[in-house]
């Protein structure tokens, strides 16, 4: 039993194989501009709030891409956001607005899909809450 199991959490765990070497141009350009974890640089230096807001900002459009192709959950998307607008709160002036702005276009993507049937409308509701959330840090109402 103990074997099935753990041969179940492989397969969901193994990541797919490569695309097959047939795919169109278009397609082969794309899979190529995925990163992979040696695309991404490595810190240099201590830890600092720069690299954190790239990071953040490098995992958001991941997620957002990956959310528009239905790899990702909405609430990755909407997190990596929020997690951009903290870093750059107390520097960046609009950091409220472009967090905001983020949220409705992905609240915009989320009943797209929804109404299309894929994705759950759970996906609307949790980034309309992180909507909501953006507005109070703007101020608005």
């Amino acid at each position: 039993m103990l074997e099935l199991v753990l041969a179940i959490a492989l397969q969901q765990v193994t990541p797919p194989p490569p695309p097959p070497a047939s795919l169109s141009g278009l397609e082969q350009k794309r899979a190529a501009q995925k990163p992979t974890a040696d695309s991404i640089p490595a810190p240099a230096g201590p830890p600092s709030s720069a690299q954190k807001l790239s990071f953040a900002q490098q995992a958001f459009g991941l997620a957002h891409s990956g959310y528009r192709q239905g790899n990702i959950s909405a609430e990755a998307a909407a997190t990596w956001s929020l997690r951009i607008y903290e870093s750059e709160k107390d520097k960046e002036p609009k950091a409220a607005q472009m967090h905001l702005d983020r949220m409705i276009a992905l609240e915009k993507l989320a009943k797209e899909r929804a109404q299309s049937g894929s994705a759950p409308m759970l996906d609307v509701l949790t980034v309309g809450y992180f909507r909501a959330q953006a507005e109070l840090f703007t101020g608005k109402k």
